[in-house]
């Protein structure tokens, strides 16, 4: 019998983290200020990264674990039709496991929602799947805009951290929407 590896589980988080900077930019019902033709803040991208981790390395505290992998990028931010802006505006969007026993996950899960709420932080999902050892929590910062979603991962062998900041307009001599 041959055993194959099985393909790594990254492009369903990647394509999550498309729809949640799809909506974190976008602005919804949030009332958020993040549409294409809005005002926005102007950030250097050392700035909003430096906030990005903090508040990352705030869950995996929390859960008591290390952030694996923690990496970012930037991109021009999606207006509410889906346009892209083509004057600088950008976003940051972060990506990192966290490895959590199985047993551990949704117990974890409920640690971190409770964190959130303490802070003031906005909750927008808290599930748990179908068959129980599985779940996801969304959350939502009214100060920064800041979004992040937690979701375990089909192997459980850790649960998936992705975040998306708000947009805004690049400090002097940086272009972090076509960088």
């Amino acid at each position: 019998m041959t055993l194959r590896r099985r393909a790594p589980r990254w492009p369903a988080v990647a394509l999550a983290a498309v729809l949640l900077l799809s909506t974190a930019c976008a602005g919804g019902d949030s009332g958020s200020s993040t549409g294409k033709d809005d005002p926005l803040q102007t950030k250097a991208i050392a700035e909003v990264s430096a906030l990005a981790e903090a508040r990352a390395r705030a869950v995996a505290t929390t859960a008591g674990v290390g952030l694996d992998d923690w990496r970012t990028n930037t991109s021009p931010c999606q207006g509410r039709r889906g346009e892209i802006a083509d004057d600088g505006r950008w976003t940051l969007s972060g990506f990192a496991g966290l490895p959590v026993p199985p047993a551990d996950q949704i117990p974890t899960l409920r640690r971190i929602r409770d964190m959130w709420q303490q802070q003031g932080y906005e909750v927008t999902e808290d599930r748990t799947f179908a068959d129980g050892t599985r779940g996801a929590l969304s959350m939502r910062d009214p100060d920064t805009g800041i979004t992040i979603s937690l979701t375990t991962t089909a192997s459980r062998d850790r649960v998936a951290l992705i975040l998306a900041s708000d947009c805004y307009r690049p400090a002097a001599g940086e272009d972090p929407a076509n960088g």
